[in-house]
């Protein structure tokens, strides 16, 4: 190894040595942390508050549409003649209990997948 040393490299070196006092930085670096905190908490509450007022309004379309539908399709898909296998399966008898099921399915093919 050679025991010559760039001036301009030192010079660099002797300037990041420079120390500072520890309670300025200190205060410094915390201030930020404490702003971009701050600004944190105040993006996630409008983000809830845009998300929530979003989700208010789907609700009362969906609930609408919902409400259309049922006037058009039939309280069950399959007429029985005996009234107690009626009442077992009538919450799979209806289209509903069809959506359910598949969503059901949906759910643990995402599952098994995932």
């Amino acid at each position: 190894m050679t025991t010559d040393r760039d001036p301009q490299l030192a010079s660099l070196f002797q300037s990041a040595e420079e120390k500072f006092p520890d309670e300025a930085f200190t205060s410094r670096v915390m201030s930020a942390v404490e702003s971009r905190r701050r600004r944190s908490i105040i993006g996630w509450v409008i983000s809830g508050l845009v998300l929530a007022s979003c989700a208010w309004f789907l609700v009362l379309v969906l609930q609408d549409a919902v409400f259309l539908l049922t006037q058009f399709l039939p309280a069950t898909i399959i007429d029985m003649d005996n009234r107690w296998t009626a009442q077992l399966l009538a919450p799979v008898n209806s289209v509903s209990g069809l959506f359910g099921l598949g969503a059901l399915a949906l759910w643990a093919a995402f599952r098994k997948l995932f």
